[in-house]
């Protein structure tokens, strides 16, 4: 039986307030780092396996499995699987009320499943593909972070390094940045920044005008007075990361979709991501809907505003370096694997990535959260990931490394947590005894 799970929100007490004010609904047009639903996660920060152990180096690709792994499915197994995965992907679309879903699952052995399900319009009837780019909202938080660590990694930053000394001319809700924030304070949200995303204000402000290209500064500037100081508490902010955005431009010359491109998107070939507002999108990319209620008759309403940026430019351009990545299911699965298996950082720097999870844990996040990734268990498994919600969209990826299984889903609705789904498909592509699910009718 499927679990519808609502929304929810990351950090909980401060989305209530922004929530009311962006629809008077309860469902918010920001981006956010939104965990699955309780009952389907809990924490697993302290006892999470070493990543070090499922790669060697950057120059091999991750290994196919570890010993004790489920067996990759035989190619006979494999004609069995799919059709299981896409009935589980269609009764989770409807389950969800949907307009359209795209899911992907990678196997150890590289076999990349991804089904379609439903539409990217619902005026037109215009057809999802598997290579369909998803705004993925905060899970583009996951390329910066990976974008920063490479900084560290070849001695051009420190995560000790002040904000302050980095930006000196950048102002937060119109103040100095404090000198005590650090680098990794920004990475795993223990700023105390408050959420520029938060402010009913700004929420007036991209409605007003759709079309608007907003600059980090104008978005910085709705952040407010801090919430905590720093280093005492945890506090998710996509304002963090557009500062770690704005520190990464400055130190490499480039842009952000500069920077991805030359070290991720092309040499993983990522070929349906993209940037929004910086580069034009690699295909068009679905409709985004959002619902006045959680009531399933709820009609769909379409956000877009005539451009290719999805939901809408100002909402994306505002979030900027915190949640403006495109991209397909098929390539957020592959990410997965590169960047929690090995492949994109030094297995040290995955083990810092993930280890930091441990250290949020003691300050009461409502989810374990390291430098740039969601630690959680999930129907038992553990997992590295991130999720993101943009209004009209809701994205969910995880790397298993035990079941050296990637799965990624991203949908063209944010009002329901595709997390049921994920795990329905998890327990298809990777049982818990050998054998199970891969051999059955």
């Amino acid at each position: 039986m499927h679990r519808r799970l609502p929304l929810v929100l990351a950090p909980v007490v401060a989305a209530v307030a922004f929530a009311t004010a962006a629809l008077g609904t309860g469902l918010p047009l920001a981006p956010w780092g939104a965990a699955p639903s309780p009952g389907a996660v809990a924490s697993i920060a302290s006892v999470a396996p070493s990543p070090a152990q499922t790669a060697a180096s950057r120059s091999e690709p991750p290994p196919a499995r570890p010993t004790g792994a489920p067996t990759t499915p035989s190619i006979l197994d494999r004609a069995r699987i799919a059709p299981r995965l896409q009935a589980a992907l269609d009764a989770g679309r409807t389950d969800l009320a949907a307009p359209g879903i795209v899911a992907s699952v990678l196997f150890p052995d590289g076999w990349l499943w991804t089904g379609v399900s439903g539409v990217a319009d619902l005026a037109s009837g215009r057809e999802l593909t598997p290579e369909t780019p998803f705004p993925i909202a905060s899970v583009s938080k996951t390329f910066l972070a990976a974008e920063i660590l490479l900084l560290v990694d070849e001695g051009r930053l420190s995560l000790a390094d002040a904000v302050a000394r980095l930006l000196p001319s950048t102002l937060v809700g119109g103040a100095a940045i404090d000198p005590r924030i650090t680098v990794r304070m920004l990475l795993d949200h223990t700023s105390g920044l408050r959420d520029f995303l938060t402010n009913p204000k700004l929420d007036r402000a991209v409605r007003a005008d759709p079309r608007a290209a907003w600059t980090p500064e104008q978005a910085l500037a709705y952040a407010g007075r801090p919430v905590a100081p720093p280093g005492e508490g945890y506090r998710y902010a996509n304002t963090n990361y557009v500062l770690l955005g704005l520190i990464a431009e400055r130190l490499t010359g480039h842009t952000l979709a500069e920077e991805y491109r030359a070290r991720f998107f092309e040499p993983l070939g990522l070929s349906s991501a993209s940037y929004q507002g910086v580069e034009p999108p690699a295909a068009q990319l679905p409709t985004a809907y959002r619902y006045s209620s959680l009531r399933l008759g709820a009609p769909p309403q379409d956000v877009t505003d005539g451009s290719e940026i999805r939901p809408f430019t100002s909402i994306t351009t505002a979030a900027g370096a915190a949640g403006s990545v495109a991209a397909s299911a098929r390539d957020l699965a592959r990410w997965a694997r590169a960047l929690y298996g090995g492949y994109v950082l030094p297995p040290d720097l995955v083990d810092l990535m993930v280890g930091d999870a441990a250290i949020t844990e003691t300050l009461d996040p409502p989810y374990p959260y390291g430098l740039g990734v969601q630690v959680l268990t999930i129907d038992g498994r553990v997992t590295y990931g991130h999720s993101g919600r943009l209004a009209g969209a809701r994205t969910v990826v995880r790397w298993f490394p035990e079941e050296q299984i990637a799965i990624a889903i991203a949908t063209n609705q944010s009002r329901f947590d595709p997390t049921s789904l994920l795990i329905d498909l998890l327990v298809i592509a990777a049982p818990r005894q050998l054998g199970e699910g891969w051999r059955g009718s």
